[in-house]
């Protein structure tokens, strides 16, 4: 996956180390900050090991942006000695994409133990450096290393067109970052957090979601648009990795200290997941909207980071508020949920259209010992009859795809949705899709091909029983696309159909009836819609013959 979604240049600008130095001395009161029992940072650290990519910062500024943790600086025979999950509560690697290929082994054992990591500037892990006789040795840059952590690629981006930073508004705590850093090249990455299939007998199926991935800061251009993210937060949910927080400063650059004390009190909270969901996606008139609210901490001990309620706030289009509720966590361990639905009264005041509902809980900071905010946010539509139908058709001549009677020219993508991808329709979040239909529309974006790549029996395990919740996630999308005007092209199979039973999906008649019915419930249920056209399969493959 490429970051490609995600006010400082005036200042940023200007930026030199002198400046970021003179920052320094205001961070030393915050060692009032730290929990009791203070947290145990490792900093790997040679005075003389090289940095590539990197975001140059000397040892004391190191040791005042951490003032008030049990701080230990260690060495190359230090880290493959002394540095565990037990032992240390963060790793902080501070040599931009350089690391020391001897502590390798030791590094990536601290990992899978769950530890939490910061990485400052560049690519991590992917230039190992080796001591020589007389001097620190470079060897050519590599993806081996990184990848095994599931960033696959990595790839320059320039800032000549950057016009301003922004923080994620969905971040708590990112605000802080705008401001203290000077980008001179940003690095974005592919990444992979699945090891496993779904569904083993098919090609092209999703996995288990190992991670979740958050830009903190957006670098944009003039005209608005999301060029890149040189902050990311990494949280890794479930896997040999479960439990760690890394957060990584992807730049080539100059850094602040008080930057560096934001990352480092993130990533001592570990990972850490809220999500909210509607029972559907799109709800019909006098249908009441449901909530089911959760808090996962791969660690454990959630409940006691919990402070008070979940507070739930459900906004219509123009987010002028429709209707504040309190949910209350229950369970304990790595798993705490809640449950919520909108007051009759409420509910049959909605009218059609996307509404968005923003959960919000505070949790103690294992950090600073004082509470910090997660939030998450969905939405979902009540259905929209005349914007479902209002597209205008295509037609063709004997040379172009017509429109209104016009050429229409495709500038076109494949979309799903940025989190969960081939799984939006089971886990659909209209307020993301709505962002990223807008996103595409200012692009310039005209056409949007989806559809079902793999998981059919998820759709229909029963030939005609059809899954309603998956039908109103497409109700949804379908209405999301309608509203900025992107017709769509829907895709069925990809390589092989289903067979539902049958031997052979292309002859045997069983698989062939079910695929038929299986079409026909769509293309019924979207016969009103003008702009959807029908892909039957995405790249027809072989299958046996018997």
């Amino acid at each position: 996956m490429k970051i490609d979604r995600r006010n400082f240049i005036k200042a940023a600008s200007g930026i030199a180390l002198a400046s970021v130095a003179q920052s320094l001395p205001t961070l030393t009161s915050l060692s009032s900050q730290a929990q009791r029992g203070k947290r145990k940072v490792a900093v790997f650290f040679e005075q003389t090991f090289p940095s590539v990519d990197g975001v140059p910062i000397n040892k004391h500024a190191l040791e005042v942006a951490l003032d008030g943790y049990d701080t230990v600086f260690l060495g190359v025979k230090e880290l493959k000695e002394q540095l565990t999950g037990s032992a240390f509560d963060l790793l902080i690697t501070p040599y931009g994409s350089a690391f020391p290929k001897d502590s390798w082994n030791a590094i990536l054992r601290y990992l899978k133990a769950g530890g939490n990591w910061v990485n400052l500037g560049g690519v991590p892990l992917s230039v190992p450096i080796r001591k020589g006789e007389t001097e620190w040795k470079r060897e050519v840059r590599q993806t081996a290393y990184h990848k095994k952590l599931g960033i696959t690629q990595a790839f320059p981006v320039s800032t000549a067109e950057i016009g301003s930073y922004n923080a994620n508004p969905d971040a708590d705590g990112a605000r802080g970052l705008v401001g203290e850093f000077k980008a001179e090249e940003i690095f974005e990455f592919y990444v992979r957090f699945t090891v496993t299939k779904d569904f083993p007998a098919e090609d092209g199926t999703a996995g288990a979601r190992d991670a979740v991935l958050r830009p903190l800061v957006f670098a944009v251009t003039k005209e608005k648009r999301k060029l890149a993210a040189p902050f990311l937060q990494i949280d890794r949910l479930q896997g040999e990795f479960a439990g760690g927080r890394w957060l990584l400063a992807n730049f080539r650059g100059v850094i602040g200290a008080k930057a560096v004390r934001l990352l480092a009190e993130m990533a001592l909270q570990g990972s850490m997941e809220l999500t909210t969901c509607t029972s559907f996606a799109c709800y019909r008139d006098g249908e009441v909207p449901f909530f089911t609210v959760q808090l996962r901490r791969p660690k454990g001990d959630v409940e006691k980071l919990v402070q008070g309620d979940c507070r739930l706030e459900v906004l219509d289009e123009k987010e002028r508020m429709i209707e504040t509720l309190k949910v209350r966590l229950q369970g304990r361990g790595s798993l705490v949920l809640g449950t919520a639905s909108l007051s009759l009264k409420k509910r049959e005041s909605l009218s059609p259209g996307l509404y968005q509902v923003n959960a919000r809980i505070n949790v103690s900071s294992l950090s600073t010992g004082k509470e910090t905010t997660v939030s998450h946010t969905t939405g979902f539509w009540v259905l929209d009859r005349k914007l479902l139908a209002g597209g205008k058709p295509f037609t063709v001549d004997e040379n172009y795809l017509l429109r209104d009677g016009k050429p229409y020219v495709v500038t076109g993508t494949t979309y799903m949705i940025s989190d969960v991808h081939r799984k939006f329709l089971f886990e659909p979040n209209p307020y993301i899709w709505n962002k990223d239909f807008a996103e595409m529309k200012q692009a310039g974006v005209n056409m949007v091909r989806t559809g079902i790549w793999t998981a059919w029996r998820n759709y229909m395990l029963d030939v005609g029983a059809l899954n309603e919740a998956a039908l109103r996630a497409l109700d949804a999308f379908i209405l999301t696309a309608r509203k900025y005007d992107i017709p769509m092209i829907f895709t069925f199979f990809a390589f092989i159909p289903e067979q539902w039973g049958g031997e052979n999906a292309y002859l045997d008649p069983r698989s062939v009836n079910a695929q038929k019915e299986f079409i026909t419930a769509f293309a019924h249920r979207y016969g009103e819609v003008n702009d959807l056209i029908w892909d039957l399969i995405n790249e027809p493959s072989f299958c046996s013959s018997k």
